[in-house]
């Protein structure tokens, strides 16, 4: 899937959020190499990112989020 960055640095899903002007584009190989690659990205598991379909930067989540097991290995 597709990620969109908005201009206050928010990532999020793009099949789950519409375009807002200033969004940069990144498209679904760039987003997979971030995401499952290098693990520079990371999401909550699908059942939680299907309702938010937000994205973080690795070193910056939030406190209290549930992140996919995954990313954490």
């Amino acid at each position: 899937m597709a990620l969109r960055i908005r201009k206050d640095g928010t990532i999020l899903c793009a099949a789950l959020h519409p375009p807002k002007a200033g969004d940069t584009y990144i498209d679904d190989g760039l987003h997979y190499e971030m995401s499952v690659i290098h693990k520079v990205i990371c999401s909550e598991p699908a059942h939680l990112h299907n309702l938010s379909g937000q994205w973080w930067w690795t070193g910056n989540i939030p406190p209290n989020t549930e992140i996919d097991p995954f990313y954490l290995t």
